[in-house]
């Protein structure tokens, strides 16, 4: 039995580590905003402290012209050999400042990168708290301090305020969003799960967002396909001019709306779409009506 496999694993940690491997989406975790900004704060105090005791004691040792002291500021050689010869207060103190500001700037890019994790999807989020609360976690399997991090299935917003995602589940269009997540949810509800082959890394079936993006893929196709086809087919049997506006503005929503729901197109996309198609509409119209005079 591999190591991996959810069987063997103990509840708690765990298995909610191996649910977190599996799923990376649902790797959630506290970004700790509050208490990386409060560390960041006293590095800079320190720095800012430490700062003006060196000006100070570069300024003492600038005005000393008996010794060489007075030519550190203009003679590296002799700060660093101030550590051999004199006391070496500024040498020691320059030292302590660069590893101090060495600490302050590797926390300053890991809180920025920190602070540009997505936050985590409340599909991803839901399906955390719900795997909380089934019986393969005990129920409730976690008691410490750290149980209520992700809210619980009863409780779905009485999370911590800033968690965050290891990864963000691939940007789609709000249709296959919604799809995605339906399917997801009925496929492990009416026990399809079952019939898959589990994975070897982990021993349990899964279903990929690819496979359901596929099927979106195809819906919104066969959509974009049709759309065009209804709109003349409908303008070529109406005679009335008032009703084609009608139909040819009807439809011009209907795009409008059909690439906001089916694509990620954006708002400059869709005016260019929809006066593209308003036109090809329009030119129809205008030679229909041209045909119909001319056989009259």
């Amino acid at each position: 039995m591999s190591l991996q496999n959810e069987e063997y694993l103990v509840t708690g940690y765990p298995k909610l580590g191996q649910k977190m491997g599996v799923v990376p989406e649902q790797a959630i975790f506290r970004r700790f905003s509050a208490l990386n900004a409060e560390i960041l704060l006293h590095q800079q105090a320190e720095l800012v402290y430490l700062e003006k005791e060196l000006r100070e004691i570069q300024r003492a040792d600038n005005h000393d012209r008996e010794t060489p002291r007075g030519k550190y500021a203009v003679n590296w050689y002799w700060l660093r050999e101030s550590n051999v010869d004199e006391n070496g207060t500024q040498w020691k103190l320059l030292l302590k400042i660069r590893a101090r500001l060495r600490e302050y700037n590797e926390a300053l890019v890991l809180q920025s990168k920190v602070a540009r994790l997505p936050e985590p999807g409340s599909f991803d989020l839901k399906a955390i708290q719900n795997y909380l609360a089934n019986p393969e976690m005990g129920p409730l399997a976690l008691f410490g301090e750290d149980a209520t991090v992700w809210g619980s299935a009863s409780d779905s917003t009485d999370h911590s305020p800033d968690l965050i995602a290891l990864v963000h589940r691939r940007s789609e269009d709000i249709f296959s969003k919604w799809f995605t997540e339906k399917a997801i949810v009925q496929f492990f509800r009416f026990g399809l799960h079952r019939v898959g082959k589990p994975k070897a890394i982990h021993g349990l079936p899964s279903l990929h967002d690819s496979t359901l993006f596929g099927v979106t893929y195809l819906i919104t196709s066969i959509i974009a396909s049709l759309l065009p086809m209804a709109s003349i087919s409908i303008l070529y049997f109406v005679q009335s001019m008032r009703a084609r506006l009608a139909i040819i503005a009807a439809f011009n929503i209907i795009v409008a709306l059909s690439l906001t729901a089916f694509t990620t197109a954006k708002r400059s996309d869709v005016f260019a779409v929809v006066a593209a198609f308003s036109a090809i509409q329009a030119v129809f119209v205008g030679n229909n009506n041209a045909n119909c005079n001319c056989a009259q």
